[in-house]
């Protein structure tokens, strides 16, 4: 990053001390004993190698030789954090600066970098291998230690610049070509990823370096799952798992499963992944792994978020939360925290999302690493159109869109399609949702995409479809979104289609299948305690019971539906909730009461620029004027709602939303009763 390079420079301006000491140094390794000399130096070479296995092995018994070697322990700290024992590989650190603190200058601050870098104090470990690479600008340790480093902090053009050093002088480095792929593949660059990764394995296999082999295979299936290609990433993971079982690379284990969890999981396959998930994150713990922990507890946790079980996967994320602080990494860091405001925003506890958010926000604006910054505000989009803040909402989505088609991540544009639609139509733009929705719904599919989002996609295109009049076409969106629902074992989503079936039954007239559904809907969100599709269950109810006439059976359903909306910041739901209570308000003849919610209605209505309610709002205004005879009145709101419907149909890709039986027939009356009372 920028300010690591910075802090870096500014550091190097006052080490010259430190340079001079380097310099009247001589560099070998300290120990008396020709044996624990012999054990390290066949570690350092499989070190170098990639082989940490076996250097962890040569190391352990140069330190029984001579207990007092400091570099012997700084280096079994290297292959033990290699292999993910952090908690032996921090010991052992401090064992080493312990040990090493009257030894030569270059054997002292080689001791100090290593265990900077260790916990993860990149700035200073960088400040220190700079100062030993000015005194020894050949030594491919050093080298290989800086990529490392800038690597970790995302700086990865400086990265890069040190890995090419090392291959510049030896190409067949194994390490250093694995590292470029793998630069290439965080760089968001997986096609160029897989000529270095290839070149690597090819190496590894002429020398039978089986270790190395399987992290190879495993970076391979990290590149064609970012290709898209995942039967292409589970053949790697396999076989990178086979091998590391086979040497009991627990570490290599237990990645592997995690690679092969989120697999799976995006190829809807849940219990396999979450076996996966759960094999890995046990394997992370018993070897004390605590950065891996955090990492697979962040998976888990959107794993159950995507399956709609919002309360396990708070529980994990802000377990992952508190790992992430310890250990003061910043991306991990805001990724848990953007999680938790999406788990927060799926239990409908809108004010608690925003915050979460606004806090990753924070975080990731200074990073800028444009596909996760774009993530965030296409969050706070959501949060913001729930709330009705519709004009910011469509601003966060342009920015975010924006963002992701600079980064060409079509997965994350595609998001974005999706989103700006349920705005549009929220503003009654149905030609615009439409056309949204669809392109949402052709990526996704371009992209094999088998997870909450497409199930989303596929429903919120199945609606709008059924809202603009193309009801068949609906109906079979629906019935997809359904399979995919129940695959992903979301009742949230189950619920969410339920729904919006009874929706496309009641546009098409047939009030009976329309409340069979609506009812499946209500009782399936009330198994997970779905607090936005129960209200939208309720409400849906209610249209069945009021366009039978039975007024006291939909105000019993709808009692308490507004203010719980209210309190959760559900705009849109509020208001047309109160749009259906003023409906059976004036069905009892309870006039004064239906015309100040309606008027209400209105106002919120146009203020938040919302069409399909201000429509309903001035519809059930000219009924109730109608009714209490005040014809001229009357005439005034069905007018209105003539203007409206008007400009509904006019929309590009809305042509045949007067196919609807309410809209139809609220037309029909509306355009008789103006005519009468020209």
């Amino acid at each position: 990053m920028d300010r690591l390079a910075d802090t870096i420079r500014q550091n190097l301006s006052v080490s010259q001390d430190i340079l001079s000491e380097l310099k009247a140094s001589s560099y070998q390794p300290t120990s008396k004993s020709p044996e624990a000399l012999r054990a390290y130096n066949q570690g350092l070479e499989l070190l170098r190698e990639g082989k940490n296995l076996e250097a962890a092995t040569s190391l352990q018994a140069a330190v029984k030789e001579d207990p007092q070697f400091a570099l012997a322990y700084s280096r079994l700290a290297e292959a033990d954090s290699a292999l993910g024992y952090d908690s032996e590989a921090e010991s052992s650190a401090r064992k080493a600066v312990e040990l090493g603190r009257n030894l030569p200058s270059r054997e002292k601050y080689l001791i100090e970098a290593s265990h900077f870098r260790i916990s993860k104090d990149y700035t200073k470990a960088a400040e220190v291998y700079q100062n030993l690479a000015k005194v020894s600008p050949d030594n491919p340790d050093i080298q290989s230690a800086l990529g490392s480093i800038y690597e970790s902090s995302g700086d990865f053009s400086k990265a890069r610049e040190f890995y090419q050093k090392l291959l510049a002088v030896n190409p067949k480095d194994t390490v250093a070509l694995l590292a470029v792929g793998r630069l290439e593949i965080e760089s968001g660059n997986p096609q160029d990823s897989l000529d270095p990764l290839n070149r690597a394995l090819s190496l590894a296999i002429q020398v039978d370096n089986q270790e190395q082999k399987g992290t190879i295979l495993q970076a391979l299936g990290i590149a064609y799952s970012r290709l898209n290609k995942p039967d292409d990433a589970l053949q790697n993971y396999k076989q990178a798992l086979e091998i590391r079982r086979r040497l009991g690379q627990k570490k290599g284990i237990a990645d592997g499963l995690s690679m092969i969890a989120q697999t799976y999981d995006g190829l809807g396959k849940s219990d396999l992944a979450l076996k996966s998930y759960n094999d890995a994150l046990q394997t992370y713990r018993e070897i004390g792994d605590q950065q891996d922990t955090g990492s697979v507890l962040l998976d888990l946790g959107q794993f159950y978020s995507d399956r709609g079980k919002y309360d396990e996967a708070l529980k994990l994320l802000k377990q992952s939360l508190q790992i992430q602080r310890d250990l003061n990494d910043l991306n991990e860091y805001a990724l848990c925290l953007n999680n938790i405001g999406n788990a927060y925003y799926f239990k409908s506890d809108f004010n608690d999302a925003r915050i979460y958010f606004e806090q990753a926000l924070q975080i990731r604006e200074k990073i800028n690493v444009p596909t996760d910054l774009a993530l965030t505000v296409h969050n706070l989009a959501e949060v913001s159109t729930k709330l009705g803040q519709y004009e910011q909402a469509l601003t966060y989505h342009k920015r975010a869109l924006d963002l992701y088609r600079r980064a060409d991540d079509k997965h994350g544009a595609a998001m974005e399609a999706y989103t700006m639609g349920t705005v549009f139509e929220y503003q009654g733009r149905y030609g615009s949702a439409v056309s949204s929705k669809k392109q949402a719904v052709q990526d996704f599919r371009a992209t094999q995409d088998r997870s909450f989002w497409m199930s989303e996609a596929l429903s919120g295109y199945g609606n709008v479809l059924s809202e603009t009049g193309q009801f068949d076409e609906g109906s079979k969106t629906l019935d997809d979104a359904l399979k995919l629902s129940r695959d992903l074992k979301n009742d949230a989503l189950v619920a969410q289609v339920l729904n919006w079936q009874g929706d496309n039954s009641f546009y098409r007239g047939d009030l009976k299948a329309a409340r069979s559904l609506y009812e499946q809907a209500l009782h399936t969100a009330s198994k997970k305690a779905d607090r936005n599709q129960l209200l939208v269950s309720k409400l849906n109810l209610s249209k069945v019971y009021l366009a039978k006439e039975q007024p006291q059976s939909a105000l019993v359903t709808l009692k308490g539906v507004s203010d719980q909306a209210e309190s959760l910041g559900l705009k849109y739901l509020s208001i047309e909730c109160s749009i259906y209570e003023a409906e059976a308000a004036i069905q009892l003849k309870q006039y004064a009461r239906a015309q100040q919610q309606l008027e209400r209605a209105v106002s919120q209505s146009e203020n938040l620029g919302l069409r399909p309610l201000l429509l309903a709002a001035h519809l059930s205004l000219g009924k109730l004027f109608r009714q209490k005879d005040a014809p001229a009145d009357a005439t005034q709101h069905y007018r209105q709602a003539l203007s409206l419907l008007d400009a509904l149909q006019k929309e590009p890709g809305a042509d045949k939303i007067m196919q609807r039986s309410d809209l139809r027939a609220n037309y029909t009356e509306s355009d008789r009763w103006v005519r009468q009372h020209q």
